[in-house]
């Protein structure tokens, strides 16, 4: 049924005016995002495509424009859309960290999952933290597989140094998916925690994410 053949109060943005965006199931809110058709498709039955070819969402944030552009009636205007949307995203999760105190892991993982979760490959990041545990800023400082023959602590403390940090957080991405810390995730953090106590500025957790899932060394006791 197209849009236009529903009952008013059955279509995606009366349906979200009166119940809320969250009301909408995927296919609705895929529809809304898109807004409109093509001469010879419906927008719900290119919306349905999408929930489709995404995998019910999963795959959408590492789909690239030509995916995106695979999918009957979606051109680049709308591909652009859809990433923008993704982005946007992204950067309101960023936003929301920097605005608040750093008490717990689940303030930080939704950022890091929708940035680096998708990436295929490693990025080690620093998150560098004041006396009330807000975000100064974050860097990346290294990219690939995490070992200690590749993260040199003097990069990580110079940015400390640098921004007057009290605390730092690490984060890297598995592209994997598993979570899991390696013996090179173990080894390496028991060497910057001790390095941490020599420099005076306290790592206050190492955090693996993936796409929707994390692993805390500090929720898991594992920082020493």
């Amino acid at each position: 049924m197209r849009i236009k053949d529903m009952e008013i109060q059955q279509r995606p943005r009366e349906k979200a005016l009166r119940s809320g965006v969250k009301s909408l199931n995927d296919a609705e809110l895929a529809a809304l995002l898109l807004s409109s058709g093509v001469k010879q498709r419906t927008v719900e039955q290119i919306a349905h495509d999408l929930v489709r070819k995404s995998e019910n969402f999963s795959r959408l944030p590492k789909m690239t424009l030509e995916e995106l552009m695979e999918i009957d009636g979606i051109r680049e205007a709308k591909a652009f859309q859809i990433q923008a949307a993704l982005e946007l995203s992204m950067r309101a999760m960023r936003a929301q960290s920097y605005a608040c105190p750093i008490h717990k892991p689940q303030d930080l993982v939704l950022w890091f999952e929708m940035e680096y979760g998708i990436l295929a490959q490693e990025h080690f990041v620093g998150v560098y933290l004041d006396t009330k545990g807000e975000i100064i800023t974050h860097k990346v400082l290294f990219k690939g597989s995490l070992n200690e023959s590749v993260i040199h602590p003097r990069e990580i403390f110079r940015e400390a140094f640098i921004h007057n940090a009290n605390s730092i957080i690490l984060v890297h991405n598995h592209p994997s998916n598993d979570v899991t810390p390696s013996p090179a995730d173990l080894s390496t953090t028991s060497l910057l925690i001790n390095v941490s106590k020599t420099m005076g500025i306290k790592i206050t957790d190492h955090i693996i994410v993936g796409q929707n899932k994390y692993y805390s060394f500090k929720e898991h006791r594992a920082l020493h």
